[in-house]
Parts: structure tokens; C-alpha cells; sequence
């Protein structure tokens, strides 16, 4: 069974670990399972990052990828991390059964 689960949150980043072998597959699934609730569309953003974005996302979210930092969830309004944190868990919940 794969696992994901917070790591750390750090000012506005939430990061988080899996344990897919592929790190990426395991990025992209979390991504997959959230456009999916939103009925929202993945935007891959410009830059040398491998960056993304969901259409129709309430919390205008930034999904980051980089084989140092693994994954992480940049919130940009602060005040939404706890709401976000648990958006996550309950994605994990799903994507862990």
C-alpha cells in the first residue's frame, strides 16, 4: 500500500512525502485526485520549475515538484494552510486505500 503524509509546513509551503518509488507518479496521482474534486483542468506554469496549477482550485494552489524538495503545496494566502492541510489528508486517505 503507498502512503502519503505531510511532512513539514514552513511559512506558506506545506511539503510532503509518498512512498511511490517514482517520486513523480506519486506527485502527479495527488494532483490527478484533486483535479478530479475541483472538475477543474491541470496548467503546467512557466519556469524551470515543474510547477502546477488546477483550474476551478478555491485556494488558487501552486503543486511544486524538484527532485531535492520532493513535493510541496505553496498556499498563497496564509490563512488557508490549516483548510489546506486538511484538503490533503483527506486526499491521502483516498489515494492511500
Amino acid at each position: 500500500m503507498m502512503g502519503y503524509a505531510i511532512t513539514s509546513i514552513v511559512d506558506d509551503h506545506i511539503n510532503i512525502k509518498h512512498d511511490y518509488r517514482d517520486e513523480l507518479d506519486g506527485f502527479i496521482m495527488l494532483l490527478k485526485s484533486i483535479e478530479g474534486e475541483v472538475n477543474g483542468r491541470i496548467i503546467q506554469m512557466d519556469g524551470d520549475d515543474v510547477r502546477y496549477m488546477i483550474q476551478n482550485d478555491p485556494y488558487d494552489l501552486i503543486f511544486r515538484w524538484d527532485g531535492d524538495r520532493k513535493t510541496s503545496v505553496i498556499v498563497p494566502d496564509p490563512s488557508n494552510i490549516d483548510a489546506v492541510a486538511r484538503m490533503l489528508e483527506r486526499h491521502f486517505e483516498r489515494l492511500n486505500n
